[in-house]
């Protein structure tokens, strides 16, 4: 079972409410005056190995495609696992110019880990054991981790999704 989910607060619009309710630890992996102009936009890590059952089920109860979360398991804590995950919240480009990295998004994931070099996984993986994303558009789910070898392995599942509006 995996211990986080990555929610993007911008794909769940008014529904973000739900995490604020009281039981829930979560983090923005924004800081400082980010965290406060986009709260309602931004990407949140939520610790669900504790009172995650009615998280979880707030996740499900949602449209499929507003429901797009990345789930992973570490054993981080929640605030140094936030710490780690920030790092790859910007991206260099070729250019020199940094622009948002929204890995987080399993639209996003599903096509940047597959194309990372072997360094920029281990870096991204040292301390996360396996990330799941789903992807309701094409049915399917992807398991990313390390192998024992560093090397990147994905498996695919299919799914099917009941749509729950």
């Amino acid at each position: 079972m995996p211990r986080y989910v990555l929610v993007d607060a911008a794909l769940w619009q008014e529904n973000i409410d739900s995490l604020w309710l009281e039981g829930f630890t979560y983090r923005s992996l924004f800081r400082g005056t980010a965290q406060q102009k986009l709260y309602t936009v931004a990407p949140y890590l939520v610790d669900i190995s504790v009172s995650g059952v009615e998280f979880i089920k707030e996740i499900v109860q949602q449209d499929p495609v507003k429901r797009r979360v990345t789930w992973l398991h570490s054993e981080l804590s929640i605030d140094d696992l936030r710490k780690h995950l920030r790092r790859f919240l910007r991206m260099k480009t070729k250019t020199g110019m940094y622009i948002y990295s929204r890995f987080y998004d399993p639209y996003v994931a599903d096509c940047v880990f597959p194309n990372l070099t072997s360094a920029q996984l281990n870096e991204f993986f040292a301390p996360i054991e396996y990330l799941i994303t789903e992807d309701v558009r094409i049915n399917e789910r992807c398991v990313f981790y390390l192998s024992a070898d560093k090397e990147l392995r994905i498996k695919y599942k299919a799914i099917n999704y009941v749509d729950n509006k």
